[in-house]
């Protein structure tokens, strides 16, 4: 087996990870969460008091201009300690019982089961960056950057009118409120199953939910949302733990930066210490399975060390359905 050692190198495993499928998720997909590759294990925010400007009153020509001055700023520091693992084995015997005769054909099967369990350890890790992200989007209050927004309840069956002007009144408003003047893309509302099948069996949006969905399907497309009184309404179809809470949902604005933060640090390894050494989303590398008799084996490995943090928490909608 020593022959095939060259296939479990970090320079191979990196090649067989970037080829591996990327299932990051819905949260993942939206790019509402910043990444930021840190050189250490700490980062640094520094955040600036609200100001939307003010209006200034006139005064005799010639006399004194009023005066500004600039406001303190506050540096929150978090630290990013935990790290996320799994591994898994390639034996010898997997090997040698299933190749075909000659060379060839023992690379071919070493390179396809060694796809298959970077392709598994690559979801692994891609769900657990989803369920921090998710937690994240749930639970976004923080003792730096202040309490959650409360929840509210949109009435989906009243009409159409009155459907628009809660959406206004309890949606738009309250966030525009809290960017002060910032500017941003339509707010996203993410629902789970069930507020989701209230929501498209509701009058007043059923119709427009059919028109997008028969748009979808001369486009031969299948899509999950449709745009409602300035909001996109959108399904988030979770899986197992990672899902959004039922008859709830979660409303979000788009293109406002510092709204949420991904951070990964660098690798607890030599290769990763030195100027310039970011940190990646994904760590590969592998280990020599032995005893006595010789090689048994290759033991695969991934890390990542992530962490998620909200700077906005009271521009997420927290919603819940009305009984």
């Amino acid at each position: 087996m020593d022959n095939y050692r060259d296939y479990f190198t970090r320079e191979e495993l990196v090649r067989a990870l970037a080829a591996a499928p990327y299932t990051p998720g819905a949260l993942g997909a939206m790019g509402i969460f910043e990444t930021v590759p840190l050189s250490g294990t700490t980062f640094a925010v520094e955040v600036e008091t609200k100001d939307s400007g003010r209006i200034l009153t006139g005064y005799p020509r010639g006399a004194p201009r009023q005066q500004t001055t600039l406001d303190k700023r506050v540096v929150h520091t978090f630290g990013v300690s935990t790290t996320y693992g799994d591994q898994g084995n390639i034996m010898a015997d997997e090997v040698l019982n299933g190749r075909g005769a000659g060379v060839a054909g023992a690379r071919a099967l070493i390179e396809n089961r060694r796809a298959k369990l970077v392709s598994k350890l690559r979801r692994t890790i891609d769900l657990t960056h989803e369920s921090l992200r998710l937690g994240c989007l749930l639970s976004p209050a923080s003792t730096e950057f202040g309490a959650a927004a409360d929840a509210v309840a949109i009435a989906v069956q009243t009409d159409a009118t009155k459907l628009r002007q809660e959406i206004f009144n309890k949606i738009i408003l309250p966030m525009e409120a809290e960017m002060d003047g910032l500017p941003y893309g339509n707010p996203v509302v993410l629902c789970s199953d069930g507020y989701w099948s209230d929501l498209i069996e509701a009058k007043s949006i059923r119709d427009t939910y059919l028109n997008y969905q028969a748009a979808a399907e001369l486009r031969g497309a299948v899509v999950e949302e449709f745009v409602f009184g300035g909001v996109t309404w959108r399904r988030y179809r979770g899986t197992g733990a990672v899902k959004i809470p039922a008859n709830e949902a979660r409303a979000v604005p788009t293109g406002v930066p510092d709204t949420f933060w991904q951070l990964f640090a660098p690798n607890d390894t030599v290769e990763s210490v030195g100027a310039g050494a970011l940190g990646q989303p994904y760590y590969m590398g592998s280990s020599e399975l032995k005893d006595s008799q010789g090689v048994k084996g290759w033991e695969v490995s991934i890390a990542s060390h992530p962490r998620v943090l909200c700077g906005r928490p009271k521009l997420i909608r927290p919603i819940v359905k009305t009984v």
